[in-house]
């Protein structure tokens, strides 16, 4: 039931209860003035008819049969004389008034009072008079009916006025109410204009600004969710670029160690062999012989420890765990001043490719830095495998991050978050409670 509805329905209900209200009270004063009237009537007419008795008369009953007919009706009282055996002598006569016209039953019961008889005992015979209330119930029922035709004049106007200005009224209420519908259906553009009810303008200025903070909303979200794609996609491509450059490393670690290495090899060989054979010969030509010789093994060093920076070979054949302990025993031997703690647990013997090689190129980039910048002397690695994921930890004791780290530029601290993003995990550098870096990264193990 709309609201128009039920205003018009609650209007039209009180008119009419006014209606009735104001009938129910016409009904009881009719009720109390037939009552008073009729009370009146009677006892005027009992004392007028004492009275006339008391004046004497040598035949009192022929005398007041006389006087009655002179007198007439008498309103509200009927008045009838009755000899010693019963029989009636003399009745008043009918009304005149209204002759003809009697009000409905149910309404003379609502307003006539209960009957009032009275009896005058003569000399062979008695004086009845009894209160007739028809004509003064006749009365109140015409007025009542005047009222009633008043009041459906009243209700059917009332209502029409009430009708068109409850319609009127709530005129912005079936735009807001459109405007709803409109939002409903995706039309999230859709304005209220400004009404003249206070009410109703209230309404449609927050409805305004909801509207307005439902498209804001939705732009951002649709922003936001381009500015994801973009960086799943960006993210898709760095991995793409990451895998390829690992590959492109292992291509060029697997070339350093078959086959340059076997050449440098070669050629610190062949000029062993010729420092032997120019002994005590060629002095000069045996001294260029062994600087090459020194001068390929320092190769064959630098490219022994080039080959583990671009790609572990060992990953290919050992598990994680063997490959992290042979890279931090390799930082031990250069750094013997910084103590290196490891801890390990869970690990299963085989990894995925790509989550083993992220935790071992995090560690590495957190190691290196924190060797290369922090001035520490104690560096602890923890990598634990638990519950479907892998965490692991690399913690240094020296000076911490600088302030300025967040700004552009750090593309290793960057880098190594980046690395557990990709692969679905988190990556977390801070500074550490009670000093130094904390590098911490969780990888999904699936």
């Amino acid at each position: 039931m709309s609201l128009r509805l039920q205003l018009n329905l609650l209007i039209a209900g009180l008119v009419t209860l006014f209606v009735v209200v104001v009938f129910a009270y016409q009904v009881a004063s009719t009720r109390s003035s037939v009552r008073e009237e009729i009370e009146a009537s009677n006892l005027v007419a009992t004392q007028m008819m004492s009275n006339f008795l008391d004046e004497g008369s040598e035949d009192p009953r022929l005398a007041l049969v006389n006087y009655l007919s002179r007198l007439g009706h008498v309103r509200a009282a009927e008045i009838s004389l009755q000899d010693a055996d019963g029989g009636e002598v003399y009745h008043s006569p009918p009304a005149t008034y209204k002759a003809g016209r009697d009000a409905p039953a149910w309404y003379a019961s609502l307003v006539a009072p209960k009957p009032i008889r009275r009896e005058v005992h003569l000399p062979g015979g008695n004086l009845i008079i009894e209160a007739n209330a028809s004509r003064a119930v006749l009365d109140g029922w015409d007025d009542a009916v005047r009222m009633f035709e008043f009041g459906i004049v009243i209700i059917v106007l009332g209502n029409l006025f009430v009708f068109w200005l409850v319609r009127r009224t709530t005129r912005p209420f079936q735009l807001i109410e459109q405007g709803l519908e409109a939002m409903q259906g995706g039309a999230y553009h859709t304005r209220l204009p400004s009404f003249a009810n206070a009410e109703a303008a209230a309404i449609a200025r927050a409805f305004n600004e909801m509207a307005q903070s439902i498209e804001d909303n939705l732009g951002a979200r649709r922003e936001a969710l381009e500015a994801n794609i973009r960086l799943e996609q960006s993210r898709e491509l760095a991995l793409t670029v990451q895998n390829r450059i690992e590959e492109e490393r292992r291509h060029i670690a697997r070339e350093l160690h078959d086959e340059t290495g076997q050449s440098v090899t070669a050629i610190r060989s062949l000029a062993l062999s010729l420092v032997h054979r120019l002994d005590g010969k060629d002095e000069q030509g045996r001294e260029t012989a062994q600087l090459i010789g020194d001068t390929a093994a320092r190769l064959y060093a630098a490219m022994h420890d080039l080959i583990p920076r671009l790609r572990p070979l060992a990953l290919e054949n050992l598990g994680l765990d063997e490959v992290l302990e042979e890279q931090v025993a390799e930082w031990r031997r250069q750094y013997p001043q910084v103590e290196f703690t490891v801890t390990l647990s869970g690990l299963a013997p085989q990894l995925g490719e790509s989550c083993m090689l992220a935790v071992y190129r995090i560690i590495q980039e957190a190691t290196v830095n924190a060797l290369r910048h922090s001035d520490t002397r104690r560096i602890a690695v923890t990598v634990q495998a638990e519950a479907g994921k892998l965490s692991l930890e690399v913690r240094d004791h020296g000076r911490g991050l600088p302030a300025d780290w967040k700004k552009p530029g750090h593309f290793g601290i960057r880098g190594m978050c980046e690395r557990a993003r990709v692969l679905g995990g988190e990556g977390v550098v801070e500074n550490a409670p009670g000093g130094g870096v904390r590098v911490r990264a969780t990888l999904p193990l699936d």
